[in-house]
């Protein structure tokens, strides 16, 4: 076998793929060769044109060859066939990695297909478009974007290493995790996002006036509906292989979207409250994504805090507490500051159904 020289491999010339290619070939003083495979040779010729590998090959032993480090951006139901037919072919301490969207089942078959002295470091660059193949690539495309990194129990530190350079060679914050917790986090910013696209843009176009509808559609529709028109087969993939995270998250979200109709039913601030508390969260978010920050100010009540504030007023918290056990002398027996009745079982009712949903989350 011979020995592994200054040559990276890229299965798949994608969006990702290319965009892979397109910032490794723009490196300063590169000494080594990228080559790329593809099964639509079409997209291995385009992705030579834009500059993002020297050699476009058609085989994956031909693309193995020599090669010290090969990146898998392919669908994720490909990565198995893909372990399967390259094993043969790969130099001895050759490091492999993937870009994609779910990690256990890739963890899983790296770690039943492949030989031991290879390294394999599963990772996920958390960017794209709703565009695909080589054509939408973008040579900062992972620019300030996450990248997840998931080593296999293989993979030895340097090879870790060699990832985590080529990932802040992209321009991208990499971020240890492990697969299972990646997979769980995955479907509630990328997965479930996914499908509430596709979901919006059906149900309006769907309707019997969607000509008409379509008229007014603007920025925001475009954008809620963007990653519709997204890769159908990587979706599918992603699907397949996080189903249990995302009908998780599927469900919460469904329970969100029941806490915001009772609280346009209700009205005044408990929608209020809503934006209030979900616009300062998210604002807080954006001004530092990879850390939780704690805003100095007021707490605003959440929507559920609102909701059951405008059942009874001012009685709502103290009903909470009362509920907890918290004022002396209160726990569920009457007391000179009893609430009426008919005040105290609807609040009781109403406070039940928000505390469940809150367990649920």
């Amino acid at each position: 076998m011979s020995q592994k020289k200054s040559r990276i491999g890229i299965i798949g010339m994608g969006l990702i793929g290319t965009s892979i290619g397109m910032r490794l070939a723009k490196r300063p003083n590169r000494t080594f060769e990228i080559v790329g495979a593809d099964s639509n040779r079409g997209h291995a010729r385009t992705a030579k044109k834009l500059g993002a590998i020297d050699k476009d090959v058609g085989s994956l032993e031909e693309l193995a060859e020599n090669t010290g480090l090969i990146i898998l951006a392919v669908p994720v139901l490909a990565v198995r066939d893909i372990f399967q037919e390259i094993t043969p072919y790969l130099v001895p301490g050759a490091v492999l990695a993937d870009t994609c969207s779910t990690k256990k089942d890739v963890l899983d078959w790296a770690s039943e297909l492949l030989p031991g002295e290879i390294h394999f470091v599963g990772t996920h660059p958390m960017a794209g478009k709703e565009s695909s193949g080589p054509e939408a690539a973008d040579v900062d495309l992972f620019v300030d974007a996450t990248w997840a990194i998931t080593p296999s129990p293989r993979a030895d530190e340097e090879a870790v290493r060699i990832i985590m350079g080529m990932i802040e060679s992209m321009g991208a914050h990499a971020v240890h995790i492990d697969p299972a917790e990646h997979d769980q986090y995955a479907a509630a910013v990328s997965h479930v996002p996914l499908l509430a696209s596709v979901a919006m843009f059906r149900v309006v176009r769907d309707s019997p006036g969607w000509e008409d509808v379509s008229l007014l559609s603007g920025p925001g529709f475009r954008d809620l509906t963007r990653l519709a028109s997204g890769d159908p087969r990587m979706s599918t993939d992603i699907m397949e292989t996080n189903k249990e995270a995302v009908l998780h998250w599927l469900r919460r979200y469904r329970k969100e979207l029941e806490t915001i109709e009772t609280a346009i039913e209700l009205g005044g601030e408990p929608v209020k409250g809503l934006f209030e508390s979900t616009r300062l969260d998210r604002d807080a978010w954006l001004l530092n994504p990879h850390t939780e920050r704690k805003i100095d100010g007021p707490d605003l009540p959440s929507s559920r805090d609102a909701m059951g504030q405008m059942l009874v007023g001012g009685n709502y918290e103290r009903l909470k507490e009362v509920l907890a056990g918290k004022i002396p002398g209160t726990d569920g027996k009457e007391s000179d500051q009893e609430l009426p009745p008919a005040d105290m079982e609807k609040l009781r009712e109403q406070l039940k159904k928000l505390e469940e949903t809150k367990r649920d989350r």
